[in-house]
C-alpha cells in the first residue's frame, strides 16, 4: 500500500485517499465557483429587469403627470378668466351703484339747497315786513306823542309786565296749592306729595291708595299758568311719568289744545283738563286705577304664572311702555316717508327717462326696417311689442 506522511502531523494518508480529498474539494470548489457565478448572473439579469421596469414606470408617470398639470393648468386658466369675468361685472355693477349713491346724494343736497334758499328768501320777507310794520308804529308813535309822554309809558308797560310775570307766577302756586288742598279733601286714603321746584317730575304726584291702604297707582298733576298752549308740555310730562314710574299724567291749565272744544280731553296719552274740572277727572281715573289694582290682587292670589303675566301685560307700567315704542316707531316712520318720498321723486325720473331711451330705441329699430325691408331686420328681443305697436300705429 502506497502511503505519504502528512507534514503537519506525521501522521500517514494512503495516497487513493488524499488525492480522492484534493479532487472533491477542487470539484467542489469549481462547482461553488460556478453557482456563484450563475447566481450572479441571474441576479444582474433580475436588476437589470427590475431597472427597466422602473424606468419604464418612471416614463409612464412622467408622461401622465405631464398630462394631468396640462389639464390642471387649462381649469384654473378657465377658473381665472371666469373669475376675471366675475370681477369685471361685479365691478361694473358697483360702478353703478356708486353712481346711484352719487346722483340720490346730490339730489338731496339739491333739494336742502332748495329748502335752505326757500326759508331764506321767505326769513327776509318777513323781516321786511316786519321792518316796515315797526317804521311805521315808530312813525305814528313819534307824530302822535312827545319824548316824555313815551319816556312815561314805556316805564309803565316795563314796571306792569313785571307785575304781571309776578302774578302769574304767584297765580299758578295758588293755584298748585288749591289743587294740593282739593285732593287731599277730597281722596283721604291717597297720598298727596308737592314736587319741589327745579325737581324732574311735575308739579304733584298722587299715589292712589285703596280703604286698605293698598297701592293701587300713581298720578302725576301738572299745573300751567300762561296765555298760550305748548305742545312741549306733553312730550316733557311723559318723560317724568316713565322716570317717576307712574300711571296716568294729567295736565291743568286754563288754555288748552285747539282742537279740544271741550274743557277736558286725551292728547299723545296725557289727560288735559281746565282747573274747575280737576277733581272730577280725577275721581273718574282714579277708579279705574282702584279697579285695575283690585284685578291684579285678584290675579296675585290666584298664583299662576300665566296668570301674573296677563297682570302684567293689563298694567299701567306695561302700558307706558309699549307706548314708548310706539312713539319711537312713529318717529323713524315719518323719517322713512320723507325719504321714501325723495327717492320716488329720483326713481320716477329714471323710469321717465328709460321710457324715453327705450321708445328711441324703437324708433330708430323702425326707421330702418322702412329703409332696409322689415324682413331684411333681424329681430330684437324685447323689442317685438314696441315693433308690433309701431306697425300697428
Amino acid at each position: 500500500m502506497n502511503t505519504v506522511k502528512c507534514s503537519n502531523c506525521g501522521h500517514e494518508i494512503e495516497i487513493s485517499t488524499a488525492l480522492q480529498g484534493q479532487i472533491e474539494a477542487q470539484v467542489i470548489k469549481a462547482e461553488h465557483e460556478k453557482h456563484v457565478a450563475e447566481l450572479t448572473k441571474v441576479r444582474n439579469e433580475a436588476a437589470q429587469a427590475a431597472q427597466k421596469q422602473l424606468d419604464e414606470a418612471i416614463v409612464k408617470a412622467k408622461a401622465k403627470l405631464s398630462s394631468d398639470q396640462e389639464s390642471l393648468v387649462k381649469d384654473l386658466r378657465e377658473d381665472a378668466a371666469e373669475e376675471k369675468e366675475n370681477n369685471k361685472k361685479l365691478r361694473a355693477q358697483l360702478t353703478e351703484l356708486m353712481q346711484e349713491l352719487r346722483e340720490a346724494r346730490k339730489a338731496k343736497e339739491n333739494a336742502e339747497l332748495d329748502m335752505q334758499k326757500r326759508l331764506t328768501e321767505e326769513e327776509g320777507k318777513i323781516r321786511a315786513s316786519a321792518s316796515r310794520e315797526a317804521d311805521e308804529k315808530q312813525r305814528l308813535n313819534l307824530a302822535a306823542r312827545d319824548k316824555t309822554i313815551a319816556d312815561l309809558q314805556k316805564s309803565l308797560a316795563e314796571a306792569q309786565r313785571k307785575a304781571e310775570q309776578g302774578s302769574q307766577q304767584l297765580q299758578g302756586e295758588v293755584m298748585e296749592l288749591d289743587l294740593e288742598e282739593a285732593l287731599e279733601s277730597a281722596f283721604r286714603d291717597d297720598d298727596v306729595e308737592p314736587i319741589a321746584k327745579g325737581v324732574r317730575g311735575g308739579d304733584i304726584r298722587q299715589v292712589v291708595k285703596s280703604p286698605r291702604g293698598t297701592v293701587c297707582g300713581v298720578m302725576l298733576w301738572e299745573i300751567k299758568r300762561t296765555k298760550n298752549w305748548t305742545e312741549g308740555w306733553i312730550a316733557k310730562l311723559k318723560e317724568d311719568l316713565r322716570s317717576e314710574k307712574a300711571n296716568v299724567p294729567i295736565i291743568v291749565s286754563e288754555v288748552l289744545p285747539k282742537h279740544i272744544s271741550e274743557d277736558m280731553g286725551f292728547v299723545s296719552g296725557v289727560w288735559v283738563c281746565k282747573p274747575k274740572l280737576a277733581i272730577i277727572l280725577a275721581t273718574l281715573l282714579r277708579k279705574s286705577l282702584l279697579d285695575a289694582g283690585l284685578q291684579k290682587a285678584l290675579a296675585e292670589n290666584r298664583g299662576t304664572k300665566a296668570e301674573s303675566l296677563y297682570s302684567f301685560i293689563t298694567s299701567h307700567e306695561f302700558v307706558q311702555q309699549i307706548e314708548s315704542m310706539v312713539e319711537t316707531y312713529q318717529e323713524m316712520s315719518m323719517q322713512l316717508s320723507k325719504e321714501k318720498v325723495a327717492m320716488q321723486k329720483i326713481w320716477a325720473q329714471r323710469e321717465a327717462q328709460s321710457h324715453r331711451l327705450l321708445a328711441s330705441t324703437a324708433n330708430i329699430i323702425g326707421s330702418m326696417q322702412g329703409h332696409v325691408g322689415h324682413t331684411a331686420m333681424p329681430r330684437i328681443k324685447g323689442l317685438e311689442l314696441l315693433e308690433a305697436e309701431g306697425d300697428a300705429e
